[in-house]
C-alpha cells in the first residue's frame, strides 16, 4: 500500500534541490562582507544556481557567447581601422596604455622614494630610484613613440606626458634639496646623473610630442580626437547592442524553467535576502529577489566591457557608481 505521505521521487529531488541553493546563497549571504558585497553581487547569482546545474550552465553559455561576440567584434573594429586609418589604431595601441602604466608606476616609485613619509636612507635608496626612474622613462617612451604628423598625439596624451614629466623631474632633483653633492659617495653621484639624464630624457620626448601637436591646426586637432572618439563610440556600440540581445536570451531562459524551479531559485534568494537584511547589507529583501537569475552575471561582465557608463541590469543592485 502507498504511503500518503511519501513524496514522489521528482517532488523529493525539487526539495533537496531548493536546500542546497538555499544553503549556498544562505552561506554566501552570511560570509560577504558589506562593502565587497556591492563589488561581487553576481556571485549571489553563481551561489543560488549552484542547486541547478543545467540552468546554471545555460546562464553561463549567455554570458560566454556575450563576451566572446562583444570581443570578435571589437577585434574586427582594430582590424579595420589599422587598414583604413593606421594612425587612429597606432594611437589606440594597447602599446601606449601599457606605457602610460608603467611610466606611472616607475616614476611614482621613484618619486615616493623622496617625497614619502617612510624614513629613506637617500644614499642607500638613491640606485633603487635610478631603478624605478629607468622603468618609468622606458614606459613614457612607450607610450610616446613613434612621433610624427601623420600619427599626431591627442590632448589627453600631451597632458598626461608632461605629468610624468614634472614627477620625474621633481624625483629627480630631489636629493639635492637634502644633501649637497659634494657629500654624496661616488655611486650615489652616479645614480644622481642617471636620474638626471633620465628625467631629461622624459622631458625631451614630451616636448617633441607638444611640438608635434602645437604644428596641427584647430581643425586637424579636432578631427584626430573625432577619429579616436568615433572608434571607441563603434567599440561600445558593439556592447550595448549585444547586451539587450542577451538581456533578452537570459529572461527567456527564466521563463523556459518549470514552476517549481522558478520558486525554488526564488526561495533561495529570498533566504539569502534574508540574512542580508539581518546583517545590515541592504534595506530589503525584495532587493535580492526581484531580478531573473543570472543577470546579476551578465551585469558584471558587461559593467567590465562597457566602460563608458555604469552598467545597470538590475536597478536594487547596481554597482557602485564610477
Amino acid at each position: 500500500m502507498r504511503n500518503p505521505l511519501r513524496l514522489p521521487a521528482a517532488r523529493w529531488q525539487t526539495v533537496a534541490v531548493e536546500n542546497m541553493s538555499t544553503r549556498f546563497a544562505q552561506h554566501w549571504a552570511q560570509e560577504i562582507s558589506p562593502t565587497a558585497f556591492w563589488r561581487r553581487t553576481a556571485e549571489l547569482d553563481r551561489q543560488v544556481l549552484r542547486g541547478l546545474p543545467h540552468y546554471a550552465a545555460a546562464v553561463d553559455a549567455v554570458v560566454g557567447d556575450y563576451h566572446v561576440e562583444v570581443r570578435d567584434a571589437r577585434t574586427e573594429i582594430d582590424a579595420r581601422t589599422r587598414r583604413v586609418d593606421p594612425a587612429v589604431a597606432d594611437l589606440r595601441s594597447p602599446r601606449r596604455t601599457v606605457g602610460t602604466v608603467l611610466g606611472a608606476l616607475g616614476i611614482g616609485g621613484a618619486f615616493a622614494f623622496f617625497f614619502s613619509r617612510a624614513d629613506f636612507d637617500l644614499v642607500a635608496v638613491l640606485p633603487w630610484s635610478s631603478a624605478f626612474l629607468a622603468a618609468g622613462t622606458v614606459g613614457v617612451l612607450m607610450a610616446l613613440l613613434p612621433v610624427r604628423r601623420s600619427a599626431p598625439a591627442t590632448r589627453g596624451l600631451v597632458q598626461r606626458s608632461w605629468l610624468l614629466a614634472g614627477f620625474a623631474t621633481a624625483a629627480a632633483v630631489a636629493p639635492l634639496f637634502f644633501i649637497t653633492f659634494s657629500e654624496l659617495p661616488g655611486a650615489a653621484r652616479t645614480s644622481l646623473g642617471v636620474n638626471l639624464v633620465l628625467a631629461g630624457v622624459c622631458c625631451a620626448a614630451s616636448a617633441l610630442v607638444t611640438v608635434t601637436w602645437l604644428r596641427l591646426g584647430t581643425e586637424e586637432h579636432s578631427a584626430v580626437e573625432r577619429q579616436v572618439d568615433d572608434v571607441s563610440a563603434q567599440r561600445e556600440a558593439v556592447a550595448e547592442s549585444a547586451l539587450t540581445r542577451y538581456r533578452t536570451s537570459l529572461e527567456e531562459l527564466h521563463r523556459d524553467l518549470a514552476a517549481e524551479e522558478r520558486e525554488m531559485l526564488h526561495g533561495a534568494y529570498t533566504a539569502a535576502g534574508e540574512t542580508l537584511v539581518t546583517r545590515g547589507v541592504v534595506d530589503t529583501v525584495d532587493q535580492v529577489c526581484s531580478h531573473v537569475p543570472g543577470m546579476l552575471m551578465l551585469q558584471a561582465i558587461a559593467a567590465a566591457t562597457i566602460r563608458n557608463r555604469t552598467v545597470v541590469l538590475v536597478p536594487h543592485l547596481a554597482p557602485p557608481q564610477r
